[in-house]
């Protein structure tokens, strides 16, 4: 499973869910992942960001908690 709290999992769940669903397979498999994956759920994580966490091209508390999950999805593979 992707190392991340049940806070993150929770909210990574629902980015991908909403852009893209194919890789939700990824949250119950238990696997290690390259680099190039862990950039797809940053992707997705990025999508949910930019339509949905800004208000007036300011973050909104819940862009500063996606602007956390980006930044903590990627410590994943430093």
């Amino acid at each position: 499973m992707i190392n991340l709290t049940q806070k993150s999992l929770l909210l990574l769940k629902k980015c991908l869910k909403a852009h893209k669903p194919h890789l939700l397979y990824a949250l119950e498999k238990e696997s290690e992942f390259n680099e190039e994956f862990y950039n797809e759920l940053r992707d997705a994580v990025c999508d949910e960001l930019m339509i949905n966490g800004f208000e007036e091209d300011r973050p909104t508390k819940y862009g500063l908690e996606l602007e956390s999950l980006i930044d903590e999805i990627g410590r994943l593979f430093i």
